[in-house]
């Protein structure tokens, strides 16, 4: 059975392979690819087990040092083993149906249309 498709690609191909749960990740994203102003991380329990998901959000969140030790702390409360992450940003911070209609385009981040998001 297959990793829930609320994991990006990248990360669901790392932890098939994987033995020792839980397993932290970590994502980012930003209206372009080298801006960050969203941290998403989770923990997976279990190799088909639904993550649990806690996000970050601010200008500059990955160099804020108490985001950054919040993610820490998130890590290490629900006892990952490690960490698997996304390579850079990955896409746009805003969620399809929430921050704006299901199916259409980000009106915030151009930059993504039409780009492979996960």
């Amino acid at each position: 059975m297959p990793l829930p498709n609320l994991l990006p690609n990248q990360i669901r191909k790392v932890l098939e392979h994987k033995e020792n749960y839980p397993i932290g990740t970590l994502a980012y994203y930003g209206p372009d690819d080298q801006t960050c102003t969203k941290i998403t991380a989770s923990i997976v329990n279990a190799p088909n087990a639904r993550p649990y998901f806690q996000s970050w959000h601010a200008d500059n969140v990955c160099s804020d040092p108490l985001i950054l030790a919040d993610i820490g702390s998130f890590f290490k409360q629900h006892g990952a083993f490690e960490v698997v992450m996304t390579e850079g940003i990955i896409g746009c911070p805003h969620e399809e149906g929430i921050d704006y209609p299901s199916k259409t385009e980000c009106p915030q981040c151009s930059f993504w249309h039409n780009k492979n998001q996960p």
